[in-house]
């Protein structure tokens, strides 16, 4: 993803304004840049000016749609943003996530005098900032040229937003769409370049992110391997993901194409990823010189994990030389004319690699336990108990925090499981509303409601059948489909919405939520018959900050980190690893790969990760201790994983010390639950959770 930073001084704004500009940007070098982008929005008709209400804006209802459209990446998009949010960043600036028309879905502000500023110039939710609407600015103009933008002061096309300094950065799905932009926006005063690299480097995670779990999708459904076809084919044979990138390749193509680390398809083959993408899905075949008086080769191309029959997860390239004949070709055709590809002549679909949270890269069966790496002893004994676990049929619990690593456990349940050769099927329970959430669960008839699919949908309980339903934040589903779950959990039977005809599904059920489930069945939001039901097995991850295997995870983590950026992995400091330990880690792993990615850019190639490369705020105590020390790294004492109690899981002097210092924080705040959050060095969000598992009340959030 390149970037581009766009920077102009008022006087070059007003003589744009009055046409003196027309014509200067092959003479002028400062007009280069940001002259072709202002003329753009001219032609689109963007006002110069800018009011306060000036642009479209949806509605609360079109909003909640919008946000639907966005699932199933809205979660993984939103868990980003409070990432971002939550970031040591400058005060006094707000984090967006807008959608791929430029219209803000959510915002999250760091406070400050900046907030009164960003809702007086629509900074908020509903708001559209497309180019069409507000002229050259971040968020538009990333979408516009998909790339990462920084816009300062009055290089902004309205004059009203003169004053701000957006940074945007766009996030392409796993199939090379772009979907969304994630934005940080403060005061033109505040600028600062390093701001751009953290936005780029979210985004940059994000699509990381989608990729792993759309990679995981396709290995739960899929047959054959991947990894069996690299090293069976004698031939070069590579794999190339969105947006053009080879991601793996065996020797022969190694030999062929004289790489090691990450290359570019067009690059190496001289045939772009839409090309190649067209000619996998369509079945043609393709030929390329690789030199310009080499010999021509066939490169033969297979779609793995399609998307809407338009789009592909990944290819499979074969390469083949022109002069050789192989099975199913038609004899003689060594022109460049496009041949029709014959289908793979193992008769099976190829199973796909999966990615886990730490970067390494498992074939999915076998060794499914390899992609929770570790050898915390905590985290090695939730393991072996899942093992013990995973061949049977009984329901399995996940009661663990975000960013431990659930889903991955959950795929890992599934692929030792009896039904590995079946579906894998996630549900977040917490992304959808009720209603979008029974539908998406229980599938529905044609008709059934407003915007209903005209052919009706199946839903994921018909998706899961025959192998594993996992559902994600367990906890946040509603009373009434706590029930209607019940009755397919004990005789497998539903009905979609709107219909009456009774459909049937087996599947193997993992559950996962983060909150405490003992206390939801005391005050009444989760059904104790359903609790008592899914209590087949409870299996709990610990939490970074409570693990002892830190450095084995960070050094693991940079080093897949740096081999995706084709970069020399360097050696981290004893200074810096100091600094991590003492950090409480409440987005846990994923937030530990989040740091690594930012501090990787920091240090700029050097040998050594030192702490200067680190966040400034990171390792900050949560609260001190009473002689005014840190609190430590790692428990005084271990839990057991297969304790039935998440409450006891709480207990001990290093949860007394967060409750503790979470009610000092509410107490210098005088209860405003956004100064106590700034005080923690948290996100808001986190405060709510973490004050609900230690019993704090809190102010609505409302």
């Amino acid at each position: 993803m390149g970037t581009l930073t766009l920077s102009a001084s008022p006087l070059l704004w007003e003589q744009f304004l009055v046409g003196a500009l027309d014509g200067e940007a092959g003479l002028r070098p400062e007009l280069r840049s940001i002259l072709p982008r202002w003329q753009r929005s001219r032609s689109l008709g963007a006002p110069s000016t800018g009011q306060p209400d000036e642009g479209p804006s949806v509605g609360s209802l079109a909003l909640v749609e919008r946000r639907a459209r966005l699932e199933p990446v809205w979660h993984e998009l939103g868990g980003m943003l409070e990432m971002l949010s939550a970031a040591p960043l400058p005060s006094g600036r707000v984090a967006l996530l807008a959608d791929r028309e430029g219209v803000i879905l959510a915002t999250r502000s760091s406070g400050g005098d900046f907030t009164h500023h960003a809702d007086y110039v629509r900074l908020v939710e509903g708001a559209c900032w497309d180019e069409t609407s507000r002229g050259t600015n971040a968020i538009g103009t990333a979408l516009a040229e998909s790339s990462a933008v920084a816009v300062v002061g009055p290089a902004h096309y309205a004059q009203r937003h003169h004053g701000l300094v957006c940074y945007a950065a766009p996030v392409h799905d796993p199939f090379g769409e772009l979907v969304a932009v994630l934005d940080v926006t403060g005061p033109a005063g505040a600028a600062d370049p390093l701001v751009l690299v953290a936005v780029a480097s979210v985004a940059h995670a994000a699509e990381a992110r989608l990729r792993e779990v759309a990679w995981a999708r396709v290995a739960a459904a899929a047959r054959g391997g991947l990894e069996s076809r690299l090293s069976r084919e004698e031939g070069p044979v590579l794999v190339v993901e969105p947006m053009g990138r080879v991601s793996r390749f065996n020797a022969a193509a190694r030999a062929l194409l004289g790489g090691q680390g990450p290359m570019e398809v067009e690059a190496a083959l001289g045939v772009s990823w839409r090309v190649l993408t067209d000619a996998a899905l369509r079945g043609v075949a393709l030929e390329t010189r690789l030199a310009s008086q080499g010999p021509a080769w066939r490169i033969h191309a297979e779609a793995v994990g399609t998307g809407d029959g338009r789009s592909a997860l990944a290819v499979l390239v074969r390469l083949e030389s022109s002069g050789v004949r192989s099975l199913g070709m038609t004899p003689g055709r060594a022109d460049s004319r496009p041949v029709v590809a014959e289908p793979s002549s193992e008769g099976r679909a190829p199973r796909t690699l999966s990615r886990d949270l730490w970067g390494a890269d498992t074939v999915v069966p076998p060794g499914p336990w390899a992609a929770l790496k570790g050898n915390d002893p905590q985290h090695r004994a939730t393991l072996r108990e899942a093992e013990r676990f995973a061949p049977t049929s009984l329901p399995v619990l996940l009661l663990s925090e975000t960013g431990t690593g659930k889903e991955l456990l959950a795929r890992a349940l599934h692929a030792a499981s009896a039904v590995a050769t079946g579906p894998f099927v996630a549900v977040n329970c917490g992304a959808l509303s009720p209603a979008l959430l029974e539908s998406e669960l229980f599938g529905h008839a044609p008709g059934a409601f407003t915007g209903a699919r005209v052919g009706g949908a199946e839903g994921k309980l018909a998706a899961a059948d025959g192998g594993t339903l996992f559902l994600d934040e367990l906890a946040e589903m509603p009373p009434a489909l706590q029930v209607l779950l019940l009755r397919v959990l004990e005789d497998g039977a539903y009905s979609r919405v709107g219909e009456s005809r009774v459909r049937r599904s087996r599947f193997r059920l993992v559950g996962a939520t983060c909150r405490d489930l003992d206390a939801a069945v005391r005050n009444g939001t989760f059904r104790s018959d359903l609790y008592f039901r899914l209590q087949g097995a409870v299996l709990r991850l610990p939490p970074l900050r409570e693990r002892n295997d830190l450095p084995e995870l960070a050094h693991a983590l940079l080093r897949r980190l740096s081999e995706e950026e084709g970069l020399a992995t360097p050696s981290i400091s004893a200074a810096a690893l100091t600094r991590l330990a003492a950090h409480p880690w409440p987005g846990n792993v994923r937030e530990l790969k989040t740091v690594l990615r930012l501090a990787l850019v920091r240090a700029g190639g050097a040998p050594v990760l030192d702490v200067d490369a680190l966040p400034s705020g990171l390792g900050s105590p949560l609260s001190p201790g009473a002689q005014g020390e840190p609190r430590p790294a790692a428990p005084p004492a271990s839990i057991p994983p297969s304790q039935p109690s998440a409450g006891a899981a709480a207990a001990g002097p290093l949860r007394e010390l967060e409750a503790r210092a979470i009610q000092e924080a509410l107490a210098l705040s005088g209860g405003n639950v956004a100064q106590a959050a700034r005080r923690l060095g948290i996100a808001r969000s986190t405060l709510y959770r973490m004050a609900e598992r230690f019993g704090i009340t809190l102010p609505s959030r409302a």
